[in-house]
C-alpha cells in the first residue's frame, strides 16, 4: 500500500505539533511545508510548489487564511484536513463548505480535536443514558495568547465546548453569549431540550479544562490535569485509556482518505458552530 503524501500549510507552534505527530502515523509520510516564515530542505517556495506533490493537506494557518487555503487545496483535487474554527466568518464557511461538497471524491474534514479526546469518547457514550432534565457546565481557560485575542475566544476556545455539546445534545434551541468590554471572556448559555448548558471561555490563564454535569440520578466530572484528561462519575474515577487526541484525529482522516468515506467532523459541523456562534443572542455589559 502506497503512503499518502500530506502536505503541511503553517508551521507555527500547532503545525509543529501536527508535524511531529504525522511522524508517529503509518502510512503517511509529509512531503512537504509551506510556510513563508520558514526555509529550508523540507519547505517549499509556494503553496502551489506543495500541492504539485501532495495527495492532501493539513492546514495549520492563521484563522484568518485557513477558508482560503482549504478552498485552494479542495479545487486543486486534494484532500484537506482544516484546523478549527474553520474560518473567522461565516460567509466564508459556507464558500469553504460549497466547496468541499462539489467534491465529493475528496475527504474535507475541520479539526474539532475533542471529538477524538478518549474522555469525551466515553462520556459521548454515557450522556444519553442519563435521565434529565439536566445542567452542564464547561470552562476553558487559557494564557493571553495572540491566537486567542486575534481569533476572539469565542472561535479559539469556547467553539470546542459548543461542538462537544452539540455533537451529544444536537441543535440548541437558543444560544446567549455574554461579554464584557475589554476582557478577553465569554459566557454561552446554550439551552438543548431540557438540557441547560453554561459555556465560560477566557484567555485570562491559567489553563483550566473542566466539564461538570449535574442530572436527576447522576453527577460527572471531568478535568485536565498533569497532561491528560480524567472522568469521574458519582465519585468514582471512570477507567479511561488515555491517548493523546491530534493522534487519533489524524488518523482518522487518514482513515477516511483511504477508505473513500466522509469524516466527522465535517466541514458542514464547522460551518454550523459559526452558525450558532454568529446567531446568537449577543449582550455586551
Amino acid at each position: 500500500m502506497s503512503k499518502i503524501k500530506i502536505g503541511l500549510v503553517g508551521f507555527g507552534s500547532w503545525g509543529k505539533r501536527h508535524y511531529e505527530t504525522w511522524k508517529e502515523i503509518p502510512g503517511v509520510e509529509v512531503v512537504g511545508i509551506y510556510d513563508p516564515a520558514h526555509k529550508g530542505r523540507i519547505f517549499q517556495e509556494s503553496l502551489n510548489a506543495l500541492l504539485d506533490i501532495s495527495d492532501a493537506m493539513d492546514v495549520v494557518v492563521p484563522a484568518q487564511s485557513l477558508a482560503e487555503v482549504a478552498i485552494k487545496a479542495l479545487e486543486s483535487g486534494r484532500h484537506v484536513m482544516v484546523e478549527k474554527p474553520m474560518s473567522t466568518s461565516v460567509k466564508e464557511a459556507r464558500r469553504l463548505m460549497t466547496s468541499a461538497e462539489s467534491h465529493k471524491g475528496q475527504v474535507a474534514m475541520v479539526g474539532f480535536i475533542e471529538r477524538f479526546n478518549p474522555v469525551f469518547l466515553r462520556l459521548h457514550s454515557i450522556i444519553g443514558e442519563l435521565e434529565g432534565p439536566g445542567r452542564i457546565f464547561c470552562q476553558r481557560s487559557g494564557s493571553p495568547t495572540l491566537v486567542a485575542r486575534q481569533t476572539g475566544v469565542l472561535k479559539d476556545l469556547a467553539i470546542h465546548d459548543l461542538d462537544l455539546l452539540r455533537w451529544n445534545l444536537g441543535e440548541p434551541d437558543s444560544v446567549i453569549v455574554r461579554s464584557k468590554e475589554g476582557f478577553y471572556l465569554s459566557q454561552v448559555e446554550a439551552k438543548f431540550g431540557e438540557i441547560e448548558t453554561i459555556v465560560i471561555s477566557d484567555c485570562l490563564g491559567p489553563k483550566i479544562r473542566r466539564w461538570v454535569l449535574t442530572y436527576v440520578n447522576d453527577n460527572i466530572f471531568a478535568y485536565f490535569e498533569s497532561n491528560r484528561w480524567r472522568l469521574y462519575m458519582n465519585n468514582k474515577e471512570v477507567d479511561v485509556d488515555w491517548h493523546m487526541p491530534l493522534q487519533r484525529e489524524l488518523m482518522h482522516f487518514v482513515e477516511c482518505v483511504r477508505e473513500g468515506r466522509q469524516p466527522s467532523p465535517s466541514i458542514r459541523d464547522g460551518t454550523r458552530m459559526l452558525e450558532i456562534l454568529e446567531g446568537a443572542e449577543t449582550v455586551i455589559r
